[in-house]
C-alpha cells in the first residue's frame, strides 16, 4: 500500500491504509490475471508496480489491452523503471491479443481501478499526475480522448429553478434503487463493484423512462478529500426528451436528495466533445477540477 501512496499523491486517487479496496476492486473480479500484474524491486524493496489487461468490451472492432496504471515510488524515478513496467505490459497485452494498444482505463475500455483512481468514473491518467502525459508520448502513445472532472458543492442551498419544471412537476416522476441487473454483462464487471444507485425518471403520460443515471458513494474519496461526496455516471436523457429542460430536472432532483442525506460534493465526469453537456454542467455552478487523458497506440511498431 505504501507503494500506491508514494506513486499517486495528488488528488485523483485517495491513501490507502491497507489491502481492502484493491481486493475490492481489482483483486476479487473474476476478470483479474495476475499474469498481467509487474513488480519492480530494488534490492528486495518494491519500488514500482504496473497492471495490464484486456478490455472485455463486446463492441470493440480490434482488441483493446489496457496498461491500467503505472507508478514507480519518486526517489527511483527518471531510472527506466517505468519504461520497463510499461514493456512488460506491452508484451502481455500483445500475447494476448491485442492490436489496440491504451493508456489509462476510460469507458467501455476500463477494466480495472474505478473507485480507486480517477474519481467518479475511469478518466485515463489525470493531468495533476503530471508526469503522465511526457512519459506516454515517449513511448510513442498519442492522446486520443481528453475527459473533463467537473464537481460542485452542495454546502449552500441550490437555487436551480426553472419555469419549465413547473409542469414536469406533475408530469414526471421519479424513482430509485438499487438496480437488479445492469445493461450488459460488461458493465456489471465495470460498474457493479461501486454498488450503483440508479435513479429513473418516468413519463406517467407515455408510461417510458425520460432520463436514467447511476449514482455511487466514493467512500475512499470522501474520506480522502474531507467531504462526503457523490460520483454520477452514465447519465442519459432519452432522445426524444432532450433539449427541453427533462436533464436540467432530473439532475436537480438527484442533487437535491444527495444534499438532503448530508453530502456536500458532487462528481460528473464528460469528454471534452461534449461542449453541450459542458456548458450544462457549468450553468448549474459545476466546475472543473481536472482533466483526464486516454492514451492509445498500435500494438505493432
Amino acid at each position: 500500500m505504501s507503494v500506491w501512496n508514494d506513486a499517486f499523491p495528488n488528488r485523483g486517487s485517495p491513501r490507502l491504509g491497507n489491502n481492502t479496496l484493491i481486493e475490492r476492486y481489482v483483486l476479487s473480479k473474476p476478470t483479474f490475471d495476475p499474469r498481467g500484474l509487474f513488480v519492480a524491486e530494488s534490492n528486495g524493496a518494491v519500488v514500482g508496480w504496473a497492471h495490464a489487461a484486456m478490455s472485455g468490451n463486446p463492441f470493440n472492432t480490434q482488441p483493446v489491452g489496457v496498461t491500467c496504471l503505472i507508478g514507480v515510488r519518486p526517489p527511483h524515478r527518471r531510472q527506466g523503471i517505468g519504461s520497463e513496467l510499461l514493456k512488460h505490459c506491452e508484451a502481455y497485452l500483445r500475447q494476448k491479443g491485442a492490436e489496440i494498444l491504451q493508456a489509462g482505463g476510460h469507458w467501455p475500455n476500463n477494466p480495472f481501478y474505478m473507485g480507486l483512481y480517477g474519481g467518479c468514473d475511469s478518466p485515463g491518467f489525470l493531468t495533476s499526475d503530471s508526469l503522465a502525459e511526457p512519459f506516454f508520448l515517449k513511448q510513442g502513445y498519442r492522446v486520443e480522448q481528453k475527459i473533463v472532472v467537473l464537481q460542485r458543492k452542495l454546502d449552500a442551498p441550490m437555487k436551480m429553478f426553472d419555469p419549465r419544471f413547473v409542469p414536469m412537476r406533475q408530469r414526471f416522476e421519479l424513482q430509485f434503487g438499487s438496480p437488479r441487473r445492469l445493461l450488459s454483462s460488461w458493465h456489471e464487471c465495470v460498474h457493479g463493484y461501486v454498488d450503483p444507485l440508479q435513479f429513473v425518471m418516468n413519463d406517467r403520460q407515455g408510461g417510458t423512462w425520460v432520463a436514467r443515471t447511476l449514482v455511487w458513494e466514493m467512500e475512499a474519496f470522501s474520506q480522502y478529500w474531507q467531504r462526503p461526496t457523490i460520483g454520477i455516471f452514465d447519465f442519459e436523457v432519452n432522445p426524444p426528451y432532450r433539449r427541453t429542460g427533462v436533464g436540467r430536472y432530473f439532475l436537480s432532483l438527484i442533487m437535491k436528495y444527495i444534499q438532503e442525506q448530508f453530502f456536500t460534493l458532487v462528481e460528473l465526469q464528460l469528454e471534452d466533445t461534449n461542449a453541450y453537456g459542458l456548458q450544462f454542467l457549468h450553468s448549474l455552478d459545476f466546475e472543473q477540477v481536472d482533466t483526464g487523458q486516454v492514451f492509445v497506440r498500435q500494438a505493432q511498431g
